[in-house]
């Protein structure tokens, strides 16, 4: 299903990528990007569907505008709390995906529950190393468990494993080497991204972004969240940054956003490694007011050919 990585590519892709970012890095966290919907493919031929078709559902508030009944049958991806709302989309998707161990320990009952009795087919997940270091409430019912431990075991799940060589400057998709079911790649702090690579290593081409809004405002500055370190414990159902107020509701621990990180790996993989390396790989954006719109072509869900 994957293919072994390519050291020679990847040495190249390196030192081009050093030479091409090494001025955006200067102004890293300084971008101005104006209207977000300044990039509409108003002129460009519909995207017709086929089986090297599959969508990123991300969870931003933008996914709500999204006719979701559209997408049963279709090849999907989703990530973390996107769950919540599988019952009310009509389907499961196909693969899931969770690479934040805050988000995971305070899900993990949840993500096995999914693993036992859901029809997605793959499950993509973290592999934990630390869990030692955090305290039981940390985890979802207050229950520790050990890093071997906290997935169920199942022949449907992949783990993925941070050969430490992610770099967010670098954003690869080719970084790839298997060990059964231990895919050891690159970890880019953006589930969306490592989305992308595992749709691109099964034979996916043609990429629709759905909820991608790479958008968040700071939870401390806008709701009552406890604060743990890198983490917030949310305090109520009043969550803004995703297509539902529950989404990371009451008593639920995840990550700080983190949207300049974000957008900065999408905008150089789409800008210059996508060029370079991946000219094959067509991606669009269906994430109305996207910070993304501006470098990957925004085009109307409603365009697309089922």
């Amino acid at each position: 299903m994957y293919e072994s990585v390519n050291h020679q590519k990847k040495q190249y892709a390196t030192s081009i990528i050093d030479s091409m970012a090494a001025n955006e890095m200067e102004n890293y966290g300084k971008y101005s990007w104006g209207n977000p919907d300044s990039n509409p493919a108003q002129n460009r031929i519909p995207m017709i569907i086929d089986k090297t078709t599959a969508f990123i559902i991300g969870t931003g508030p933008s996914l709500n505008k999204i006719d979701m009944g559209k997408l049963k049958g279709q090849k999907t991806i989703t990530f973390n709390r996107a769950y919540v709302a599988f019952e009310d989309w009509g389907f499961d998707p196909t693969y899931y995906l969770a690479i934040d161990g805050n988000d995971i320990r305070s899900l993990y009952k949840d993500i096995n529950k999914l693993v036992r009795n859901s029809s997605i087919e793959r499950f993509f997940l973290y592999k934990l190393t630390d869990n030692q270091k955090h305290l039981p409430h940390h985890f979802q019912d207050l229950q520790f468990r050990s890093n071997g431990n906290i997935y169920v075991k199942s022949k449907k799940i992949w783990l993925l494993c941070d050969n430490n060589m992610g770099n967010e400057s670098h954003p690869l998709l080719h970084d790839i080497e298997t060990d059964g079911n231990n895919i050891h790649t690159g970890i880019l702090p953006n589930a969306g991204f490592l989305g992308l690579k595992m749709l691109y290593h099964m034979g996916y081409r043609k990429i629709v972004l759905l909820g991608m809004d790479a958008r968040y405002n700071d939870d401390f500055n806008y709701r009552d969240v406890g604060v743990d370190g890198g983490a917030y414990m949310a305090k109520a159902n009043n969550d803004a940054n995703h297509f539902r107020p529950d989404y990371f509701g009451t008593g639920i621990t995840f990550g700080k956003p983190n949207q300049e990180t974000i957008i900065h790996i999408w905008k150089t993989f789409m800008q210059t490694l996508k060029p370079l390396f991946y000219p094959e790989l067509e991606i669009i954006s269906c994430s109305e007011g996207s910070n993304m719109n501006g470098f990957i072509d925004y085009v109307p869900f409603d365009t697309i050919r089922f």
